[in-house]
């Protein structure tokens, strides 16, 4: 019922919490806490869970956002064909060349991150 008729709008809410958001992570980031709980794990346990959880919570989840995925990939598609039709163009003959080929992949990838 709650989920139906929210109290507050909740996707307007986190856009007015952005600046606590961004303090808790930059606070987080500085005492360096995701570090000291990623320590406090091991393989052993990862494996434990990943393998208790399965793979069908992945495909469950991206099942329930198909309309999600699929509006992201019908948005990127273009500009990732785009980007990639760019660097293909470029020459691939001697190392040198092939290096560049890279980093303009890498540069025009940061360029797209979040266009979609």
């Amino acid at each position: 019922m709650g989920i139906a008729k929210p109290k507050h709008d909740p996707i307007a809410a986190g856009i007015a919490a952005e600046d606590k958001y961004a303090s808790g992570v930059k606070k987080a980031v500085d005492s360096k806490s995701r570090a000291v709980a990623l320590g406090k794990t091991d393989m052993a346990t990862w494996f434990k869970y990943t393998s208790e959880i399965g793979s069908a919570r992945l495909v469950e989840g991206v099942t329930k956002r198909e309309a999600k995925v699929t509006e992201f990939v019908r948005t990127f598609q273009p500009m990732l064909v785009d980007h990639l039709s760019k660097v293909d163009s470029l020459p691939s003959v001697t190392d040198k060349n092939r290096e560049d080929k890279m980093l303009e992949n890498l540069r025009g990838l940061r360029a797209l991150k979040g266009k979609a």
